[in-house]
């Protein structure tokens, strides 16, 4: 088997993945950084993953590792892909408090994405989405890495020389992170003025939306008794590296 590999990078809508992507594509040995919107059910699909990065970089891949971000359930990944040698999984999850509302944003203003600008429908998604996340990690357990949004921002050298060991790279994964063609628009991830930022920002630092948005209890009720079920099997499944 090549030496060059392949991270598939599984997470949900406003899960700080544009984030995470950003800063592995920004390492020398990583290509890639938005959402390809592709299956994998076969080797056909990682080469046409390279193929459809060059497309994004306008440059020939040169690192070890070609790299996506699964956000929706109606992506189809085997099995046989997951188990492969040269493929890394990591999941990143964020809380439902932060991520419902802006799932519902996203829903709003940008049409590229699934029509979710009311509640239920969003906690719909997410709950939906953790659950076949939940599928995959109990499928490949400590061969996935788990990294959770709020400590990406809260402790990020910590989470990042978790990933550099994870991913075997040669160099460390930094917090700051390139601006690439296609950073910030519609459709391939986030929009907010924050990815354009060139680094992790801290909580405090953060754009905020001003919109309030009314979320009824039961609603994120129901979101935050899914997220609270699963994370701490996640946590078991995949320790820090």
């Amino acid at each position: 088997m090549s030496d060059r590999g392949y991270i598939l990078l599984f997470g949900h809508m406003r899960g700080q993945t544009t984030l995470l992507a950003h800063i592995l594509g920004s390492h020398p040995e990583i290509d890639g950084y938005t959402e390809l919107h592709q299956h994998y059910e076969s080797p056909i699909d990682l080469r046409s993953m390279t193929r459809r990065i060059e497309e994004h970089t306008g440059a020939r891949r040169k690192g070890r590792y070609a790299l996506d971000k699964l956000l929706h359930n109606s992506a189809i990944v085997d099995a046989g892909i997951l188990r492969r040698d040269d493929v890394k999984t990591v999941f990143l999850v964020r809380n439902p408090r932060d991520s419902i509302p802006s799932i519902m944003r996203a829903g709003r203003y940008d049409e590229h994405v699934l029509p979710i600008s009311s509640a239920d429908v969003a906690v719909n998604y997410y709950v939906k989405r953790l659950q076949r996340l939940d599928t995959y990690s109990e499928f490949l357990g400590p061969r996935a890495a788990l990294v959770e949004a709020e400590a990406l921002a809260a402790d990020t050298a910590s989470v990042l020389a978790g990933l550099t060991r994870f991913l075997g790279l040669a160099t460390p994964l930094s917090p700051n992170y390139e601006r690439f063609k296609l950073t910030g628009q519609r459709g391939l991830g986030d929009m907010s003025p924050n990815i354009h930022a060139g680094r992790v920002l801290r909580d405090d630092e953060r754009v905020r939306a001003d919109d309030a948005l009314v979320i009824p209890d039961e609603e994120m009720a129901r979101a935050v008794e899914a997220y609270d079920a699963l994370l701490p099997k996640w946590r078991e499944r995949h320790p820090p590296r």
